[in-house]
């Protein structure tokens, strides 16, 4: 195979790669719609859905949440006996469907909630919620809900402060296209200097 076809090929494989594996951009994690209060909750609650936008082959995610504590607090006593977004084991923080519908051994992890060390007020963090995907590869892909939050309105407060998003990650099993980009240069360098090598070898032959 002479270097022009070999460019050739790695050139189709890429078009046949950006064809079936669009290059997206890194998939968005974004505080989605509230939800009313789950039944048995007092009004005053309400669930944050936490949402992923144009996911591919997802295995593994993180996020921190950013709150005003004085206005909303994650809802610590809630009630996981008749409350659907409470868990016995995870509490207020719950595994949404994008991982959970998909597989039962995803590794769950709701986080820690950052507390005044004197006062042990919440102080308006939630961090490092995350989840690994326990399924067969490749992960889950497109768009979702990822977890759910549950607050509630403070004794003081309206309940209108924004929840946001922070210090989101995500991992993904499909290669990077920078990854399939460089191991296509690859071949094509090697293909080029094993065509110059053959070269060589042969005017070495037609000296002797």
């Amino acid at each position: 195979m002479n270097t022009k076809r070999l460019a050739l090929c790695a050139a189709l494989a890429v078009a046949l790669w950006c064809g079936g594996k669009p290059v997206n951009a890194d998939p968005i994690i974004s505080v989605g719609t509230y939800i009313p209060p789950p039944p048995y909750a007092p009004l005053s609650t309400f669930v944050v859905p936490i949402d992923i936008t144009g996911a591919v082959d997802l295995t593994f995610w993180q996020f921190d949440l950013s709150y005003d504590a004085s206005d909303v607090q994650i809802n610590t006593g809630c009630d996981p006996f008749s409350d659907p977004y409470c868990s016995l084991f995870t509490g207020p923080v719950t595994e949404g469907p994008f991982f959970g519908s998909v597989s039962s051994f995803n590794v769950f992890n709701p986080g820690f909630i950052l507390l005044d060390g004197i006062t042990l007020e919440q102080l308006g963090q939630l961090i490092a919620v995350n989840d690994s995907f326990g399924g067969s590869l490749p992960g889950p892909s497109g768009d979702g809900i990822l977890a759910y939050v549950e607050f509630i309105t403070t004794a003081t407060g309206t309940g209108t402060s924004p929840i946001t998003v922070v210090g989101a990650s995500t991992t993904s099993s499909a290669p990077e296209p920078s990854t399939l980009a460089l191991f296509v240069g690859a071949l094509v360098l090697l293909g080029s200097r094993g065509m110059a090598g053959r070269g060589q070898r042969s005017l070495v032959f037609a000296r002797g």
